[in-house]
Order: C-alpha cells, then structure tokens, then sequence
C-alpha cells in the first residue's frame, strides 16, 4: 500500500514491474496477432486490474464497501473463488467435448480399417509389432 508520503512499498514496486513486463508482453502479442485477440484482450485486463488494486489498495476497499462488502481482501478472494469456479467448469466442459472427439475419431478409423478388409498376404496390419502382444 501506498505510504503516507506517497512512497511505494518494496512489494508495490517488485508486482508492478512484473505486472507491467507481462502486460507489454501482453500487448506485443494483440499488436503482432499472436493468438486470439479477445482472449489476450481478457487477460491484459485482468493484469491492468491487478495492478490497479496493487497501486491504489484503497481503491479496491471503495469498491468492495460500495457493494455491501466490509473488506478489500474480501472482495477479491469472492472474485477470486468465482474465477476459480468458472474456470473449472469451462475445464471441464472442454475436457468432455474432446473426449467426445476423440471416441468419435477412434470409431472412424476403426469403420475405415474394417472397410479396407484383411491386409494382402495375410501379415499384420501397417503400424503393428509382427511379433504379436508377447513380443
């Protein structure tokens, strides 16, 4: 927090340089095209906020007693269980949407082998150990 004389503390000066490293990293990567831009868009404002509430702490106490909040930190931590939770279940979600296509992609390639009927020669299959499950 911001000192009475308006000094900043070790802590303040140490996660503002950090915050503000991955923040430019953050708009480098919009500006070159670097992988989604709304998703960049979102985590640069993520860190902007970080930063303002480690500038101006008092700031994140006006919001939080604004909203029927005693605390600063309070306020952050419900965010930050909120965030957690959502973060899980969009996880999750994506966890079983690519389980999905992965059951999906192995049921075609098992339809196509079985299309292409028995290898010539009667040998093994392209891609197994001729040697059988016992090497």
């Amino acid at each position: 927090m911001m000192l009475a004389n308006g000094s900043v503390t070790p802590f303040q000066w140490i996660t503002l340089c950090a915050l503000a490293m991955i923040l430019l990293c953050e708009v480098v990567a919009i500006v070159r095209g670097r992988g989604p831009r709304r998703l960049a868009l979102v985590r640069s404002l993520v860190w902007l906020a970080a930063a303002i509430a480690i500038a101006r702490p008092l700031a994140v106490q006006a919001v939080a007693e604004a909203i029927g909040i005693r605390r600063g930190a309070d306020l952050v931590v419900y965010l930050l269980a909120l965030s957690f939770a959502a973060a899980t279940f969009f996880f999750y979600s994506r966890y079983l949407r690519l389980r999905r296509q992965l059951v999906e992609l192995v049921r075609e390639l098992a339809m196509l082998q079985a299309r292409r009927g028995p290898v010539e020669g009667g040998g093994p299959r392209a891609g197994t150990d001729s040697k059988g499950p016992n090497g």
